[in-house]
């Protein structure tokens, strides 16, 4: 009785947190905040394919995701080519006329289904057939919803 005495003098209990704590709860909030903005791992289901190639996730990594990228020269030099599939709905691709993911007028198309409440199997692709311009672009950039 006398230790719990002790302790209870040497750390009062408080109704309102203090500032230690508050500064701690705080960095956590930042922190997690910080790790969403840096992209977090995405889960399974989120999948692009270029030409039936997976170029994120499906094994491919996702070292793309965010940045602008070209597409191969097969693809740009085949006016039926490519077709881009985008698997999941909690990622998007932004396809481009222009190199270096340049907005052109209304020519870029985005391909994929941000739509959390779609069953997380739902896919969406794009091609030349959809509209013979798609030939002709250049770079796509994949990104989160």
């Amino acid at each position: 009785q006398a230790v719990l005495s002790a302790w209870v003098s040497v750390a009062p209990i408080t109704k309102q947190p203090s500032s230690r704590n508050a500064m701690q709860l705080k960095l956590l909030i930042g922190a997690a905040l910080a790790y969403k903005a840096l992209g977090a791992k995405l889960d399974i289901n989120q999948k692009v394919y270029i030409e039936g190639q997976p170029v994120l996730g499906d094994g491919a990594g996702e070292g793309i995701l965010n940045t602008c990228q070209g597409f191969a020269k097969q693809h740009v030099s085949n006016p039926k080519a490519p077709e881009v599939q985008v698997c999941g709905t909690g990622i998007k691709m932004t396809v481009y006329m222009r190199g270096r993911c340049a907005d052109y007028y209304e020519h870029q198309v985005t391909v994929g289904k941000c739509d959390k409440g779609a069953p997380s199997t739902t896919c969406d692709s794009f091609s030349p057939a959809d509209d013979a311009r798609f030939g002709h672009y250049q770079s796509y950039k994949v990104e989160q919803c």
